[in-house]
């Protein structure tokens, strides 16, 4: 795993080389490059909810919830940013924080919606065109999203505290997107042989309780991702045990927006800073 770094600022993308980093080099967009086998999730670092976009070297753009109250001019320039015109697919964790949804749907040709049952509460308060196909999913249901990409749903429920927790697979690369911290879910993770997750999203802004030292030992994962809210504080307590097990702590807040470049073989990390 390697870490590339670039800053925004000033509404301005700009690139610090490696040989000569006070010299930064401005850009105007971010390539990533994608080749034949190859894949980018990027966790958007806008101001409060979730949204990952998950890109393949086919061209394809799938978006992972639409982010909180605000957000969508945020979201907005961060596709923009990313090249992103088109969204095949929007995929829908929890029932809340989905307030753009409607504007993204008309704004990005999305055709597909995958959703479990908090995501279908999410979709009762929006105006779904009937040319955008919905597909609920379950527990237990395995798909193929993109080509080498598949989407496991390893907990789906609609109680407090719970979403549809999906275990993305791109070859032996495995991304556990965790949207549950209810005991319910937290028995069904340890239930499964999640023990090759490489990269874990929290639940709830890893606020207190919402994940436990028993799944950080079952996970074992190499990366952790925290989304920011402006109403939950990550808990001191989990951050400092996620450090104690050698887990390597992103937050949008403080590192930005954070893209997983994944080959057949290994991952890099780049992470793109606002400081606007």
């Amino acid at each position: 795993m390697k870490l590339l770094l670039a800053i925004l600022a000033f509404m301005n993308w700009y690139y610090f080389p490696y040989e000569s980093p006070s010299a930064p080099v401005e850009v105007e967009g971010v390539d990533v490059n994608l080749k034949r086998n190859e894949l980018a999730f990027t966790f958007l670092a806008i101001s409060d909810g979730e949204a990952a976009l998950i890109q393949h070297a086919n061209g394809e753009n799938i978006l992972v919830n639409t982010g909180g109250t605000g957000t969508f001019k945020e979201l907005e320039r961060l596709l923009a940013l990313f090249h992103v015109n088109d969204l095949s697919t929007i995929i829908l964790t929890a029932n809340a924080r989905q307030d753009n949804l409607d504007q993204i749907i008309q704004k990005y040709n999305v055709r597909r919606i995958f959703t479990g049952k908090a995501g279908n509460q999410a979709l009762a308060e929006a105006s779904i065109p009937t040319e955008v196909k919905v597909q609920s999913w379950k527990q237990g249901d395995l798909l193929k999203l993109m080509p080498g990409l598949t989407a496991e749903v390893i907990f789906d429920g609609s109680e407090e505290k719970e979403g549809t927790d999906i275990s993305f697979q791109f070859f032996h690369h495995q991304i556990f997107y965790v949207s549950s911290a209810s005991h319910a879910s937290e028995q069904a993770f340890l239930a499964e042989p999640l023990k090759n997750v490489n990269i874990v999203k929290l639940p709830f802004f890893a606020a207190k309780g919402s994940f436990s030292d028993l799944l950080i030992e079952h996970l074992d994962p190499q990366l952790a991702v925290i989304f920011k809210s402006n109403s939950i504080k990550p808990d001191p307590d989990l951050v400092e045990m996620l450090h104690e097990a050698w887990i390597d702590v992103y937050f949008t807040k403080q590192h930005g927006t954070v893209t997983i470049k994944l080959t057949d073989s290994t991952y890099d990390v780049i992470t793109i800073l606002s400081e606007e």
